[in-house]
């Protein structure tokens, strides 16, 4: 798998502050540690709940479609007339439609948006795209017809396109590459935890049914989008820039963080993206492979966060049981990410702890998808298994991709196209999972499932055998990594 590289004293060093000749593999030599472990929490404190609650609100606009389909014995699929014959889209239910929509601007925008990260700042840039979904979700409550919900969630996808990859990008250029999983885990799934309780929430809100001339399935939109409005303004005042614009360290903090991440990789700086740059990066393998990856594990989550209420209910739970059911999945997520984050950056490995959680999601999805309605408890074991190994991985895919690179320049590109190809997973999951098909299990969508998460198998022990085999070559003074002679890769 070819990757960029340099021969052999072709290194640029612009980007290396001068600390580097004497840290001695250290990159918090000469600081003090109290310094160290104060700053280190002042910037974890600040920086990831505000991102955690921002992407939270993001995975509950962009899941609330289930949440309303299921409200009130499905009455939103009856008043915007979503069934599947007669309305116009074949086989497909309009709710898929109205899935897939979401995706395409999504995908789409991915790079694109990243740009205004640097251009207008964190704050201006993600906090007005929050503001602007939840006014669009709050439309979406007061839609007539099918055709409406479709194009109000392509439009929520044009504005959540920013989120997820500029956040992930943003954790990035503040922490070394060994401290990356932990926090990205912590960004993803304390977002998972706080969704599986919006399950309980807009279960609550579907009884104010004809409440001010709404059904029940309008009010979820409009609660949903009103708290996601003040969450947004919230956010355009408290979210972190990069550090180098960053107002709420100190000179001396700013001069920390920089020199960890200089000594940790070696671009602190910022670069600009061009073209020249931009068709460097896409040629470069190893970010494809990693979006194939997350794309194949997105296609899982989607399964669980679309359609879990569906499964549940073809596994024979009643309406009341599948709401009580939904929130614990949720919040058993965020053990084995976290479990599996920190057993990553103690150790400095990512290949072996991805496998892991890999077969999880393998094993869990066949045992629900597989056994026999009549043994629940078994079943519900699987969605457990799964979705613990789904919640694990992706935050650890985007930190395993960005820690593979060099210049905030290619992270920022990096980010971007991973995150897109988990937006093609979306469109897989509402194409794959059809309406015809639920009451059998959804036996399309599954297989497909299955299949993509266990070919990801072979892709990260490839990127595993690769990275060992650069990093020989490098070690050896053939190659030179990322344009970095100290740079490897971590397996």
């Amino acid at each position: 798998m070819p990757v960029p590289s340099l021969e052999k004293g072709e290194v640029d060093h612009r980007e290396f502050d001068e600390s580097r000749d004497d840290w001695h593999g250290d990159i918090d030599h000469g600081f003090d540690p109290a310094f160290v472990k104060h700053t280190r929490r002042k910037i974890d404190w600040r920086l990831i709940p505000v991102l955690g609650a921002v992407y939270s609100i993001s995975l509950i606009d962009r899941n609330n479609l289930s949440f309303a389909r299921a409200a009130n014995n499905l009455q939103m699929m009856k008043d915007l007339q979503m069934t599947t014959a007669n309305n116009g889209y074949g086989e497909f239910s309009i709710s898929g439609i109205a899935s897939l929509v979401f995706f395409i601007p999504y995908i789409l925008l991915e790079v694109p948006s990243q740009m205004g990260l640097r251009k207008y700042g964190v704050r201006h840039w993600l906090g007005a795209a929050v503001v602007a979904w939840g006014i669009v979700t709050i439309g979406m409550g007061f839609v007539k017809n099918r055709h409406g919900l479709a194009g109000l969630r392509a439009l929520l996808g044009v504005f959540e396109a920013v989120l997820f990859p500029g956040g992930s990008f943003l954790i990035s250029c503040w922490y070394p590459r060994h401290e990356m999983a932990q926090r990205m885990s912590w960004f993803y799934s304390t977002s998972i935890a706080v969704t599986g309780f919006a399950a309980i929430l807009s279960w609550c809100m579907s009884h104010l049914d004809l409440k001010g001339g709404l059904r029940g399935w309008s009010w979820i939109f409009v609660i949903w989008g009103l708290v996601t409005v003040v969450v947004g303004a919230v956010a355009w005042v408290f979210l972190v820039d990069f550090p180098d614009k960053a107002t709420f360290i100190t000179e001396e903090q700013r001069h920390w963080v920089k020199t960890r991440i200089n000594r940790d990789r070696g671009d602190a700086v910022a670069d600009k993206i061009t073209w020249p740059k931009f068709f460097r990066y896409a040629g470069d393998l190893k970010i494809w492979l990693f979006a194939y990856i997350f794309m194949g594990t997105t296609l899982g989550a989607y399964q669980i966060a679309f359609f879990l209420p569906a499964i549940l209910a073809s596994m024979g739970f009643t309406n009341m049981e599948i709401q009580l059911l939904v929130c614990p999945v949720y919040v058993w997520a965020v053990v084995p990410a976290m479990i599996s984050a920190r057993l990553s950056d103690r150790f400095r490995v990512r290949g072996p702890v991805l496998l892991a959680n890999n077969v999880c999601l393998v094993i869990g999805a066949t045992i629900f998808w597989k056994l026999p309605l009549t043994q629940k408890g078994a079943r519900l074991f699987g969605v457990f298994l799964a979705f613990g190994g789904i919640t694990a991985l992706i935050p650890m895919i985007v930190s395993w991709s960005q820690t593979s690179v060099r210049r905030q320049s290619k992270r920022g590109f990096s980010s971007a196209l991973v995150v897109a190809f988990g937006g093609v997973g979306g469109i897989l999951a509402s194409v794959a999972f059809m309406e015809r098909e639920a009451k059998a299990g959804y036996p399309t969508g599954m297989t497909l499932s299955i299949a993509l998460q266990s070919s990801n198998v072979v892709g990260i022990l490839g990127l595993m055998a690769w990275f060992k085999y650069q990093n020989g070559r490098a070690d050896r003074g053939v190659v030179v990594l990322e344009e970095s002679e100290s740079f490897r890769y971590q397996l």
